[in-house]
C-alpha cells in the first residue's frame, strides 16, 4: 500500500466494457493494458477537519463551459458557443441536475502518473456525489515505481481546481485487482474524498476500426462505435465530395477549401476556426471535456477525456449542405511512450 489514501476491494463480475479479457494473456502473466473505469464519486460537505463548505452560498463561476473544448490543463476549457454550437454539443447525454447546492464543489477525477499530463474526467457540477463511468486505458508498463495518482479536485470556472482528495496506487496493486476481477474503494483520510469505486480490468484488444459515412447537411454525426477511452490513440481518415453553402458552393473533399475559403462560417473554437471551411472533423468527449481535430484528410492523435466519438465537417451552418463524406477510424491501445508524453505522431503529410 503506497502513503495516500484507502484502499478496500469488493468482489465483482465485469461488463464487457472494461476489459476482463484474462484469457488473452499467458496465465499469471500481467495484461498488456488496464482499463480504469471511474464510476461513484462521493466527498464530504466540507473541506477536511473544518465546516468550511467547497463553495459559498453564491453559485461559483463556471466559465460558461458545459460544453467546451479541453486546454492544456484542467482548470483551462473554451466554452463551445456562438454558430453551431448545437452540433458540436447535441450529442451530450449526461443528465441535467434539477437542484442545484451552489455549496457543493464541481467535480473532476484526473488520473497521472508522476509529472505526466493528467487525464480526466467532465465536470460534474455542484454536486457531493455522482456516478462518472469515464473509462481509461493505461500501458501496464508505463505505470511508473510511485504508481498512478487519482486525484478529485473542485474545478471552479476562472481559477486553478482545488484538491479534495488524492489517492495513490502501484503496479502490483492494479494488476491484482484486473486478475482478480475486483472494483477497487478508495478513500483519502487526509481530505474530502470519501469514496471512490474504480473498477480494473485487463485487455490485450490492439485495435478497433469502423467506418461512417454522414450526409455533410447533418454537420456532425455519432460514430458507430464504442464510448473512447481515455489514454486511446485515434487515426481517423476522411473522404467524400461535397459542397458547403449555396454561394461557396465549390465542390470540396475534406480538405476543405483551397486557401481557406469563408471562414467566418467555421465553428468558432480552435481548432475549427482558423482550419480550412468544409474540412473534416473528429471529437471526442463529454459534457466540457472535449477534445477536437481537423481530419484533411487525416489525423492521428491521443484523447485525454473518455466519451462519444463525433465525426463531421467544419461548417456552422450545415442545413444547405450537398453530398456526402465518409470516414474511417481506427482506436488503438497507446504505448507507453505515447501515454506518457499524452501525445501520439501526426498522420503522413501533416
Amino acid at each position: 500500500m503506497l502513503a495516500r489514501g484507502v484502499v478496500t476491494a469488493a468482489l465483482l463480475l465485469f461488463a464487457a466494457g472494461c476489459g476482463g479479457q484474462g484469457s488473452e494473456w499467458p496465465e499469471g502473466g500481467e495484461p498488456p493494458w488496464l482499463v480504469l473505469r471511474v464510476d461513484a464519486v462521493n466527498v464530504s460537505p466540507y473541506h477536511a477537519r473544518t465546516s468550511i463548505p467547497w463553495d459559498g452560498a453564491v453559485p461559483q463561476p463556471t466559465d460558461g463551459a458545459e460544453c467546451g473544448l479541453l486546454g492544456v490543463a484542467i482548470g483551462f476549457i473554451n466554452p463551445i458557443a456562438g454558430k453551431g454550437a448545437q452540433y458540436l454539443c447535441q450529442l451530450d447525454g449526461r443528465p441535467r441536475q434539477q437542484e442545484h447546492d451552489p455549496s457543493a464543489p464541481d467535480l473532476v477525477v484526473a488520473i497521472a502518473a508522476g509529472t505526466s499530463a493528467p487525464y480526466q474526467t467532465y465536470t460534474a457540477r455542484d454536486t457531493f456525489y455522482h456516478v462518472f463511468r469515464s473509462e481509461f486505458i493505461i500501458p501496464t508498463d508505463a505505470i511508473p515505481a510511485d504508481g498512478l495518482s487519482l486525484t478529485v479536485v473542485d474545478r471552479d470556472g476562472g481559477s486553478q481546481p482545488e484538491v479534495i482528495g488524492a489517492v495513490r496506487l502501484d503496479r502490483a496493486q492494479l494488476v491484482d485487482a484486473a486478475l482478480s476481477s475486483a472494483m477497487l474503494v478508495l478513500s483519502d483520510g487526509n481530505g474530502g474524498l470519501q469514496r471512490l469505486e474504480l473498477v480494473v480490468g485487463g485487455s490485450a484488444q490492439p485495435s478497433e476500426e469502423t467506418d461512417a459515412t454522414m450526409n455533410t447537411k447533418n454537420g456532425t454525426a455519432a460514430a458507430p462505435m464504442r464510448p473512447i477511452r481515455a489514454g486511446e490513440v485515434l487515426e481517423v481518415s476522411a473522404a467524400g465530395r461535397y459542397r458547403v453553402g449555396s454561394f461557396y458552393d465549390s465542390w470540396l473533399d475534406p480538405r476543405g477549401y483551397p486557401g481557406g475559403g469563408p471562414k467566418g462560417y467555421n465553428f468558432e473554437n480552435e481548432p475549427f476556426r482558423s482550419a480550412p471551411h468544409g474540412s473534416g472533423l473528429v471529437m471526442v468527449g463529454k459534457g466540457d471535456a472535449k477534445v477536437g481535430m481537423i481530419v484533411a484528410p487525416c489525423a492521428r492523435f491521443m484523447s485525454r477525456v473518455a466519451g462519444p466519438l463525433v465525426l463531421g465537417i467544419n461548417d456552422a451552418e450545415p442545413e444547405n449542405n450537398e453530398g456526402s463524406a465518409q470516414f474511417a477510424v481506427r482506436v488503438r491501445a497507446p504505448s507507453a511512450a505515447e501515454w506518457l508524453g499524452a501525445r501520439a505522431e501526426p498522420c503522413a503529410g501533416r
